[in-house]
């Protein structure tokens, strides 16, 4: 993809553009396509331009949500989200989301934003299994246990908060993602990316194919060869923890050796 990064900007304060469109000039490889400031012009614009690299959205457009607009959006463009509200402090991902910034918009929040799209150095820009992944190890940040995480669910954009996340099974290069209230749903990516934004504190990996919620875990039991059988609230079926995750449950948690 070279060094120049292609962008566009859907945001309905016109000083905030300004604004914007000033920092970016200390930003030589960004490469600016257009601008629209509502719904309408948006969908437009990433239609015309739909191997555009980047997009500076903000969330609220005149009253509209312009998270609308990411089913327009290709998978391998990544958003960096603008908003005026505080509290709205979610981490989305399923879209290379790069960050979020809350206004007003700031040169080193800007600049610290930006930094993530040291990805587009790669040369391959077609879309691969392991690309989120390895675009997850550039952002070490995690989730908090009381964040949300905006998901593709059914084809529409829904919030899901971490802490209703009762289990997540891989399955190929997608993920199998189980709520507490019983309902669930797939998602693009590998499960390591999932291991590598969830808080360790609450979820943990108890085998190569699954994450579970540690708060849900009614008991572990042992089961054959050094491996572990785990039960978890609203799940019929328990979980094989495999030996090596095993070992490490019982080292992280001081389980005893009786066990």
């Amino acid at each position: 993809m070279g060094t120049t990064v292609n962008a566009l900007i859907i945001e309905d304060d016109a000083a905030s553009i300004t604004l914007l469109k000033e920092f970016l000039k200390d930003f030589s490889y960004i490469n600016l396509l257009g601008v629209a400031s509502n719904i309408k012009d948006a969908e437009a614009l990433i239609k015309n331009h739909p191997k555009v690299d980047l997009i500076f959205m903000d969330i609220d457009l005149k009253g509209a949500n312009s998270l609308d607009l990411i089913k327009h959006v290709e998978p391998r463009t990544k958003v960096l989200f603008i908003t005026a509200f505080p509290d709205f402090a979610v981490k989305a991902f399923e879209f290379n989301t790069i960050d979020y910034i809350v206004k007003p918009i700031s040169f080193d929040r800007l600049k610290k934003a930006l930094s993530r799209l040291n990805i587009f150095e790669e040369e391959d820009s077609h879309p691969n299994p392991n690309e989120m992944d390895a675009f997850s190890s550039k952002n070490t940040s995690k989730f908090g246990i009381d964040n949300m995480v905006l998901m593709n669910i059914d084809n529409e954009m829904k919030f899901v908060k971490i802490r209703d996340i009762n289990f997540i099974e891989a399955k190929g290069n997608y993920t199998h993602v189980a709520l507490n209230d019983g309902t669930s749903f797939t998602t693009y990516g590998l499960i390591k990316l999932w291991e590598d934004k969830l808080p360790a504190d609450d979820f943990f990996r108890v085998h190569r194919s699954t994450i579970v919620n540690l708060h849900n875990v009614i008991k572990i039991e042992r089961g054959t060869y050094d491996t572990g059988i785990l039960y978890l609230k609203g799940v019929d079926q328990p979980f094989e923890v495999s030996r090596n995750y095993f070992s490490i449950i019982k080292n992280k948690f001081k389980l005893t050796s009786t066990i």
